[in-house]
């Protein structure tokens, strides 16, 4: 399940100048996100443990999922496999024809949401891929910082720890 203690150290081991809030998605949160899909193969894609979305005003410009990531030697994903994070937004790695979610039913599902800037990025992980997570996360900011974007976006890291732990239970 969540541990609120294992998140705090892996927050802590974040580069300081890296301005994020932090969240925690529980089963229903997790499951109403999907349910944003409009189609099986976006909720499939929403249902992914790792995701990347890049939100301009309240438009999904930039979409990663884990499923996309080719394997890296020593179980790593390369998020930036085609050069995707070398611009900014990063050019969306999932193909977002037909794609309806907004920043507003993101809100709705996680209402600490507040999209005050021109960009929100919401980053979901779980301490269960912890190395995948890490470099997941570190490749948003590492696009942010070379953009000069670290203080004009809104940065969510959402932990689904919660879901994970069920999923991976429920599997055994």
């Amino acid at each position: 399940g969540y541990d609120a203690e294992q998140c705090e150290k892996f927050y802590r081991k974040l580069p300081k100048d890296f301005v994020f809030t932090p969240l925690v998605c529980d089963e229903e949160q997790f499951r109403q996100v999907s349910n944003l899909g409009a189609d099986s193969m976006q909720m499939k894609n929403l249902y992914q443990p790792l995701k990347i979305m890049y939100f301009h005003s309240s438009e999904l410009v930039s979409f990663h999922v884990n499923c996309y990531c080719p394997p890296t030697l020593g179980f790593n994903l390369n998020w930036n496999y085609n050069h995707q994070f070398d611009e900014f937004p990063p050019t969306t790695s999932v193909p977002l024809d037909g794609y309806k979610v907004k920043l507003s039913e993101m809100q709705t599902v996680f209402p600490e949401i507040k999209g005050e800037k021109g960009y929100t990025v919401l980053v979901f992980w779980t301490n269960m891929l912890h190395k995948i997570s890490k470099s997941e996360i570190k490749t948003v900011y590492k696009n942010l910082k070379k953009f000069g974007q670290l203080d004009e976006v809104d940065v969510y890291l959402i932990n689904n720890d919660i879901t994970m732990t069920k999923l991976l239970n429920e599997t055994e």
